[in-house]
């Protein structure tokens, strides 16, 4: 991926929202990624162009999705099979996990495994976040301190099923006691 292309999902692409994602992997080169609810895929691919950019070699980016795939319901809208998924990020030649489990369940075996560590890099988009609250403790093992955590707001927009908001582990963990609920803006991370 070349400067302009770079400068174009920072600055141009759509869903505006998404931007904020991209500039965070530019400037802090995350290397450890786990997104939960993959939609379509078309933001998961241009983060992974974008980390292979700035991370060098392709076994330097570890990527893990937990998405229902087949089993999602009608609230989840839309989405990808497992097998396009597999397939459409294998040809990026990148170390990855795709995890067909609910969030909750998946984020108790990803930590009771030990299935990855120290995340840097965190995208929730899910419509219901009640699966949250219960696994925090595990969910905040997983994290790297530092992380860069995007919390997708459900919009009644087709073309932009959440709106990705930058928060902190703080303003997570409101969330999860809160339903869903974001806190007033000041409390959010900059």
């Amino acid at each position: 991926m070349r400067f302009l292309q770079t400068f174009y999902l920072t600055h141009f692409s759509k869903p505006a929202s998404y931007r904020s994602i991209y500039r965070h992997i530019q400037q802090e080169h995350p290397r450890k990624v786990l997104e939960i609810g993959i939609q379509n895929g078309e933001r998961t691919i241009a983060m992974l162009k974008l980390l292979l950019q700035f991370c060098g070699e392709k076994s330097d980016v570890h990527y893990s999705c937990v998405d229902p795939f087949e089993s999602r319901a009608q609230e989840d809208g839309p989405g990808l099979s497992l097998r396009k998924a597999h397939r459409m990020i294998n040809k990026l030649e990148i170390p990855s996990r795709l995890i067909p489990l609910s969030p909750l369940n998946a984020v108790r075996q990803l930590y009771l495994n030990r299935m990855i560590e120290k995340v840097d890099l965190v995208i929730i988009a899910t419509p219901n976040i009640d699966w949250l609250e219960p696994c925090l403790t595990s969910f905040r093992e997983l994290i790297h301190e530092s992380a860069g955590i995007f919390f997708g707001v459900p919009t009644q927009k087709p073309e932009e099923r959440y709106s990705f908001e930058k928060i902190d582990f703080n303003v997570l963990e409101y969330i999860a006691s809160n339903h869903g609920e974001l806190p007033q803006h000041n409390l959010r991370a900059a």
